[in-house]
């Protein structure tokens, strides 16, 4: 989950290719159906990561993509389901709903947060989407740059979720595990 434009199409491929790398079997569900091309795009990502992507789109219920998607996961034998769901400029109502539907349909494993903002906005979005649908950690993306570590902070305290991975790039494989640590030593 997270804001439009932090990355959560681009992550959701870089977490299947590492998932793939690390013994598992993931499948991605393309479940925004309101952003122009999304569907395109997830596809693209799963083909350059060599990851299926279940779509559907003639269905506009996200929360039935994610079920069906979750189904056929199962049925074939993937064991991780990616859902990759929509964002909006900033915390809505509608938003939230949607993001609950899903979870309350699929009933997640893990819920994380992508987020490429900074500042205060990285807080806002941080603690919105934890109040709302109650997330499980964070991916940082973007983190290559010096920026990002009082957001890293930041996020962490408020929410007390863990920072599970950063994005050190654009490329499919820079996505690793989150060592604070390393963090703490650039700061």
């Amino acid at each position: 989950v997270g804001l439009q434009g932090t990355g959560k199409t681009t992550t959701a491929g870089k977490l299947a290719s590492y998932l793939t790398k690390n013994g598992k079997k993931p499948m991605l569900a393309a479940c925004d159906v309101y952003r122009p091309a999304a569907i395109d795009q997830l596809e693209v990502v799963g083909q350059k990561v060599g990851v299926p992507v279940y779509l559907d789109r003639e269905e506009k219920r996200p929360e039935i993509i994610a079920q069906k998607a979750a189904q056929e996961a199962e049925y074939k034998g993937y064991d991780v389901l990616i859902v990759d769901t929509s964002g909006r400029l900033h915390i809505d109502e509608e938003l939230m709903d949607q993001l609950v539907r899903i979870k309350d349909t699929v009933k997640p494993h893990e819920i994380l947060l992508v987020d490429a903002l900074t500042g205060q906005d990285a807080v806002t979005a941080a603690e919105g989407f934890n109040d709302a649908i109650g997330i499980d950690g964070i991916i940082m993306t973007k983190l290559d740059g010096d920026s990002r570590g009082g957001a890293a902070l930041s996020v962490k305290a408020v929410t007390g979720k863990p920072i599970k991975f950063a994005g050190m790039g654009e490329k499919f494989d820079a996505l690793e595990p989150f060592h604070p640590e390393r963090m703490a030593s650039r700061i």
